[in-house]
């Protein structure tokens, strides 16, 4: 099964695809498509808020003490823009399409949830403790780790070892602790 995450950034946004415990890393999310993946996962909201800052889905990752940005926050509507349209290019292409978030995934399944992914050493221990699932050393900055935390995301729902957190208004695919 190949899968492909994507870490959506206004300026650049990076994939990763994961086959067996290889993964691969672009610059360029659609070349996905042309790589053949079934799913990718998006980490960028997918949908606004009903009203306030923060959608159902979040709020249920919050109550499961996993901080996140709110989707509703002004600064990151530009962001979630982008995501949606990756999201409706690549279910065009007849990719299935999940919300993730690597944070959460990184919480869930323990993979360095106290480090900071923007400190070398952070990164570090980041790609060390994700090797558990991946190969991931020469994942070279916290953007290629991201896409590929949301590649693995989608890899270990399809699976069978994941969840979704919905809501009316949402919903973010993540891991089951498999601990």
């Amino acid at each position: 099964m190949k899968v492909g995450g994507i870490d959506v950034g206004l300026k650049r946004s990076v994939s990763a695809m994961i086959s067996g415990r290889s993964v691969r890393v672009f610059h360029n999310p659609y070349r996905l498509i042309d790589e053949g993946v079934e799913a990718v996962g998006i980490d960028s909201p997918l949908s606004f808020p009903e009203s306030g800052p923060f959608r159902e889905c979040e709020r249920k990752l919050i109550e499961m003490s996993i901080r996140l940005f709110p989707s509703g926050a002004g600064f990151f509507r530009k962001v979630a823009l982008k995501g949606m349209e990756l999201a409706k290019a690549f279910e065009s292409a007849g990719v299935e399409v999940y919300e993730v978030y690597p944070y959460a995934t990184r919480v869930i399944l323990n993979i360095a949830p106290h480090a900071n992914k923007r400190r070398r050493e952070g990164l570090e221990e980041i790609k060390r403790e994700l090797e558990r699932y991946v190969d991931a050393m020469l994942l070279r900055d916290h953007d290629e780790v991201d896409a590929a935390i949301s590649a693995l995301t989608v890899l270990l729902y399809r699976s069978g070892h994941g969840t979704v957190v919905d809501g009316t208004d949402g919903a973010i695919v993540v891991p089951k602790n498999v601990d």
